[in-house]
């Protein structure tokens, strides 16, 4: 499966950097998210619960973070605990007059319950999860510089 978008966000990219690399923050922001911890310089592990109609699934897996090129783009390597979904989103960041342009590519290798729903049905749920992503993140954005203070 492969979809992609953008969304502009009213923050500058070094802002948005640090924010993404924030694990309390992701928490907050990807939609299901029980918890995300770094388990190393350039990895995370992430627990979500995906809702589709009335089935709900949980996800654990290793989040890596390569090719990272701080303040404009990086990739992140999801790998499922023990089953075969993996998926590898690139996250490109460009900065549009004092706000930033954030752009994702993704391209994901389905197993077990998404792949049973199909390409068309696991697209919209990804395209729905990015677009309250977003929200949550335009929300806590508007507090971060605030929260970095702590």
């Amino acid at each position: 499966m492969e979809l992609g978008g953008e969304h502009l966000l009213q923050t500058d990219p070094e802002t948005l950097w640090t924010a993404l690399h924030d694990a309390a923050l992701l928490e907050r922001c990807v939609p299901g998210c029980d918890r995300v911890s770094w388990t190393g310089e350039d990895t995370l592990t992430a627990e979500i619960v995906l809702r589709a109609g009335t089935a709900r699934r949980r996800y654990t897996g290793r989040v890596r973070i390569a090719d990272a090129h701080p303040h404009q783009r990086y990739r992140l390597l999801f790998g499922e605990s023990g089953q075969g979904t993996s998926v590898s989103t690139l996250i490109t960041l460009t900065p549009r007059g004092g706000h930033t342009l954030f752009r994702y590519e993704v391209h994901a290798r389905l197993d077990g319950y998404l792949a049973r729903l199909g390409a068309p049905v696991a697209a919209a749920i990804a395209n729905r999860l990015a677009r309250r992503f977003f929200r949550n993140l335009d929300r806590a954005l508007a507090d971060y510089p605030a929260m970095q203070g702590r």
